[in-house]
């Protein structure tokens, strides 16, 4: 049973990363996929939401290896999404509220958001740092990395305007 468990787990996994950039896949006029990762330690969602409808979307934090490390690959639509709140064991939820917590989506775009750190500040308060280097997505589980490859990148950090660089530009730089 174990044996069998250890196998069907990773193509669940495969399947879930799968079905996140489905959409994007699918629809990259529409969609961008927006990737990150994050310390959060299980598989728990974190709220974003939509400045423009006000629609909130649980972006789901998996993990594909072993570590402490999650990540979230989620087809969004295009637009700015503000960070909300995060819950760190599934049961949770961790209001986050600061000015610059926010994040923006391009269509038909790898949209990389870096590194999330989340904890707490000086006074006990929900914090979270990030951190966002092009050469971090070659550390991506191969699932997420794919979406990648000849596709654009658009750097989605937090509290920052979204920039575009052409697949053309980027490719001879990332090992994909």
């Amino acid at each position: 049973m174990n044996k069998l468990l250890l196998v069907f787990l990773p193509l669940v996994l495969t399947d879930c990363a799968t079905q996140s950039g489905a959409k994007f896949a699918d629809n990259p006029e529409e969609y961008g996929l927006f990737v990150a990762a994050a310390n959060v330690f299980m598989n728990t969602p974190i709220a974003v939401k939509n400045t423009a409808t006000g629609e909130v979307t649980a972006l789901t934090v998996k993990h594909y290896e072993s570590g402490d490390v999650g990540y979230v690959a989620e087809s969004l639509p295009a637009g700015r999404y503000q960070l909300e709140s995060y819950s760190p064991d599934d049961t949770t939820s961790i209001p986050i509220e600061t000015a610059n917590g926010y994040f923006e989506v391009q269509d038909n775009c790898f949209n990389y958001g870096g590194e999330y750190d989340f904890g707490v500040d000086a006074q006990g308060n929900p914090a979270y740092t990030n951190s966002t280097t092009l050469k971090d997505i070659e550390k991506l589980p191969h699932t997420i990395r794919k979406y990648a490859e000849g596709r654009d990148i658009c750097a989605a950090g937090m509290g920052k305007a979204s920039e575009r660089l052409a697949a053309a530009d980027v490719q001879s730089q990332l090992a994909l």
